[in-house]
């Protein structure tokens, strides 16, 4: 394997051990932190009833005048102004500039929801996680690849698609990220455990996608120009992977995937 890749393994490798996985709190009203909102500063940031800023946790969305910033601010106004929230706080509790750092729970007709993850769900916001905070891992990831598979916001059609080069250029960046990515298919095998494993034709370091045996396997040629959105993977013995486990993960240039049996 390439030295330059066995580094960027080694670097992931420390920054997911910082980062712990965590399920949601199961009821917020538990949550011992509240106050009210009074003014929304944009997407991810809000000023509560006394003065107190307060920055959401996991996510970034677009600053002001940049495609979707008007969107993030307006649902994020949508969920919290002049209401009451609760405040979960993870190990750090402030920034550098001083702001309050939470997970911001609001009461809806449907039950409590985490703003912050909604945000990530209508596809306005990215991840972003700054060691030593960085709860919900597993959810966050979720709700983004929620929002890449189905296009909303600013992972529409028009956007949000790397290529295979564009993508292992960044690989620290994108690794343990949902990424959406498009390829020419050089390779298919399966392999003893009935993954299908499909290399992409332009990759340095191996790229590829890998169809879990849980999924209806589609049928696929050499040559097909696929594009496949979900969270990337790296390990010393894989390379940069994808995995699919639904074919609405999927889609080619050239025709309509269906399932071989």
């Amino acid at each position: 394997m390439r030295p330059c890749l066995v580094l960027l393994l080694a670097l992931l490798s420390l920054a997911s051990a910082l980062v712990p996985c965590l399920a949601q709190v199961d009821d917020p009203t538990q949550i011992p932190f509240e106050g009210r909102v009074y003014k929304i500063v944009d997407g991810d940031t809000v000023v509560l009833k006394g003065g107190e800023t307060v920055r959401y946790l996991n996510i970034d969305t677009p600053e002001v005048g940049r495609p979707y910033a008007d969107e993030a601010t307006a649902l994020n106004r949508k969920f919290v102004k002049f209401k009451n929230v609760r405040l979960e706080l993870d190990v750090e509790e402030r920034d550098v500039y001083g702001r309050l750092l939470a997970y911001v729970y609001v009461e809806t007709k449907q039950g409590w929801v985490m703003v912050n993850l909604e945000l990530v769900r209508a596809g306005l916001a990215r991840l972003l996680f700054i060691p030593p905070n960085g709860k919900y891992r597993g959810a966050f990831e979720a709700a983004l690849q929620d929002a890449m598979i189905h296009r909303r916001g600013m992972w529409g059609s028009t956007g949000g698609v790397l290529g295979v080069a564009d993508l292992e250029a960044k690989l620290v960046e994108y690794t343990n990220e949902v990424a959406t990515v498009r390829f020419e298919i050089m390779s298919i095998a399966t392999n003893e455990d009935g993954e299908i494993r499909v290399g992409a034709a332009e990759s340095q370091y191996g790229f590829h996608a890998v169809f879990s045996p849980l999924c209806e396997i589609p049928a696929l040629e050499l040559g097909d120009e696929l594009t496949v959105t979900g969270i990337l993977q790296c390990t010393l013995r894989e390379g940069p992977y994808i995995e699919v486990t639904s074919l609405d993960q999927v889609q080619t240039g050239s025709r309509t995937l269906e399932p071989t049996g």
